[in-house]
C-alpha cells in the first residue's frame, strides 16, 4: 500500500487520493468550506505536529486518526463510508463536529473517547464504542439511529449525554444482535447531570455477574449511571425486539426490573409492553442507577444449576429437583398455580446451604382434587435473596385403566376406560405406516365407560389405537385385524 505525506494548505478543493493510499499530515490540511471535499481510500494519520482544520466534508473509507494536540474544530463533517473495518480514534482536545457513519458493510469502532459537538448521524452501518467513551455534547445531537443502524455498546465504553429537569434524551444503543435504545426522562427539581450508558448482551443473576438468565427475561441488560449520584428522579424506557425474548416471557406480566442492594426489585405491578416488534416499557421514579432488565416476577435461575420435574400419582404430584452447587441457601419454597400466573406456597424443604455436590430434593403434593398443576421452586438465601426455577405443568392422569378387546379383531372392538374426572377422549387409528385411517371423539363424564367401534371395513393388518383426553395424556394400544 502506498503512503503520501500532505504538507499543503487546501483551500476551495476537490482531493481524491485513491488506490488505497494511506496519507499522513505533517503540515497544514484546511478544510476550507462545505463544497470542498477529501477523500481518503487507505489510512487517514495526523501527525502531532500537523493542523487540520475541516470546514468541508472528509470522507474516511479505512481508518482515520488524528494525533494532533489541539485541532481547530471547525463546522465540517467526517464520514465514514468504508466497506471493512473502519477505527477512528483522536485526541482529547479535538473533538469531532459532525461524523456520519455511512457504511454499507463493515463496522465502525473507536480506538479512543470521542465527543461530537453537533451532529452523529447514521445512514447506513453501525458504530461501535468497543472501551472508549462516546460524549455528545450539550447542543449536539444524534440522527438516523434505527434497527440496523445504531450504537453497539457492549464493551467497557458508554454513551455519554446530559440531561437537564423536565429533559429527555435517547440512547439509540444496543447489542451485536439488536438494537435496544433506552430513553431517560428527569422529572421536575431534578439536577442537571450527565448520563452514562452502555449495554450487556444476557440477564444476570447479581446484576452484571453470577448465572445468566435462561428464561422469562428479555435477554440484555441497560447499564445506566450519572456522573454526580442523586438528585436524579427518572422514568427509563426500553426498547426490545421480539428476537430476544427468552422462553416463557409474557409482555403481558413484564417488569422494567433495577437490581439495586444487591437484589432485583422487580417493581409493584406488571408492566404490559406496549408496540409491534419492537416493544416497550416505560417505569418511573428511579432515584439511582445500575443495571436494569426486561423480566418477569421472578429471576430464573438456568436448568443446571435448579433442575426440576415432575409427574402425577393419583390425588397427589411428586416434584423433584436438583442443584450442582449451593452457597449460603436457606430453603426451596414450592409453589403451586391451576392457570399458571397466579402461584402460592405449597410447602418448604430446607436446603444444603453451602455445597459444590449434587443434592437431590423432593416434595409430594397431596389431595390435588384430580386438577393439573403449574409448579415452580423458589430459591430462598440465608441473606433474603430469592431466585426461581424454571415452572413445569404436572397433568392429572385421567385414566385409571383402559383395555382393547378382541384382540385380533375381526368386525368390532370395545375399549374399556375409567376416568377420574370428566373429558373429551379421542381414538385415532393409525396403520404401520403411521397414516391416520380413522379419528373419533366424544365427551365422557367421571366413571367408568366403554367405547364400541366398528372395524370391519380395515384391511387386514397391524394397527395402533391412541386414546388420548383433554389434558394431553395418552394411552397406544397395539392391535390386529382379522378377516
Amino acid at each position: 500500500m502506498k503512503k503520501i505525506i500532505c504538507f499543503l494548505v487546501f483551500c476551495s478543493t476537490v482531493l481524491l487520493i485513491s488506490a488505497q493510499v494511506d496519507v499522513t499530515n505533517n503540515g497544514i490540511l484546511y478544510i476550507s468550506g462545505n463544497t470542498d471535499t477529501v477523500t481518503v481510500t487507505g489510512n487517514f494519520t495526523n501527525a502531532s505536529s500537523a493542523s487540520l482544520t475541516n470546514n468541508g466534508r472528509f470522507y474516511a473509507k479505512q481508518n482515520y486518526t488524528n494525533n494532533q494536540a489541539s485541532t481547530p474544530v471547525g463546522t465540517g463533517e467526517l464520514t465514514l463510508n468504508g466497506t471493512g473495518a473502519q477505527y477512528i480514534s483522536t485526541t482529547s482536545t479535538s473533538p469531532f463536529y459532525k461524523l456520519t457513519v455511512n457504511k454499507a458493510s463493515g463496522l465502525a469502532t473507536l480506538a479512543s473517547a470521542v465527543t461530537i459537538n453537533n451532529t452523529l448521524t447514521f445512514t447506513a452501518g453501525k458504530l461501535s464504542l468497543d472501551n472508549y467513551d462516546m460524549t455528545i455534547a450539550n447542543s449536539a445531537a444524534i440522527s438516523g439511529a434505527g434497527t440496523n443502524t445504531y450504537i453497539v455498546a457492549v464493551g467497557s465504553g458508554v454513551l455519554k449525554q446530559q440531561i437537564a429537569a423536565l429533559g429527555s434524551k435517547a440512547f439509540p444503543v444496543g447489542t451485536s444482535a439488536a438494537y435496544t435504545p433506552i430513553t431517560i426522562s428527569l422529572a421536575m427539581l431534578s439536577t442537571t447531570d450527565v448520563f452514562n450508558v452502555r449495554m450487556l448482551p444476557a440477564v444476570y443473576a447479581n446484576g452484571t455477574t453470577g448465572n445468566t438468565m435462561n428464561s422469562n427475561s428479555v435477554n440484555a441488560t441497560w447499564l445506566v449511571s450519572e456522573t454526580v449520584n442523586g438528585g436524579s428522579n427518572a422514568s427509563l424506557t426500553v426498547q426490545w425486539p421480539l428476537s430476544l425474548e427468552l422462553t416463557g416471557f409474557n409482555r403481558l406480566f413484564s417488569r422494567l426490573a433495577h437490581y439495586t442492594s444487591a437484589a432485583w426489585d422487580y417493581g409493584l405491578m406488571n408492566i404490559m409492553a406496549t408496540g409491534s416488534n419492537p416493544y416497550t416499557v416505560t417505569r418511573s421514579g428511579f432515584t439511582s442507577f445500575s443495571p436494569f432488565a426486561v423480566t418477569m416476577l421472578m429471576a430464573i435461575l438456568p436448568a443446571s444449576a435448579l433442575d426440576v420435574v415432575g409427574r402425577n400419582n393419583g390425588n397427589e404430584n411428586l416434584i423433584n429437583w436438583s442443584t450442582t452447587s449451593e452457597q449460603n441457601t436457606a430453603y426451596y419454597a414450592i409453589e403451586a398455580s391451576l392457570n399458571g400466573i397466579e402461584f402460592k406456597e405449597a410447602g418448604r424443604v430446607l436446603a444444603a446451604g453451602n455445597s459444590n455436590s449434587l443434592n437431590n430434593y423432593n416434595f409430594v403434593h397431596r389431595e390435588i382434587n384430580q386438577q393439573s398443576y403449574y409448579y415452580r421452586i423458589k430459591q430462598v438465601d440465608a441473606d433474603g435473596k430469592i431466585a426461581y426455577s424454571k415452572t413445569i405443568r404436572i397433568n392429572v392422569v385421567r385414566f385409571k385403566t383402559a383395555t382393547l378387546y378382541p384382540n385380533p379383531v375381526k368386525d368390532k372392538t370395545t375399549i374399556s376406560f375409567s376416568l377420574q374426572q370428566s373429558s373429551s377422549i379421542t381414538a385415532n387409528i393409525t396403520n404401520a405406516s403411521g397414516l391416520l385411517i380413522r379419528t373419533t371423539s366424544q365427551r365422557y363424564t367421571k366413571g367408568e365407560h366403554k367405547m364400541h367401534l366398528d372395524l370391519s371395513m380395515l384391511p387386514t393388518g397391524f394397527y395402533n389405537l391412541q386414546l388420548k383426553d383433554d389434558m394431553g395424556n395418552v394411552q397406544t394400544f397395539h392391535f390386529i385385524k382379522a378377516n
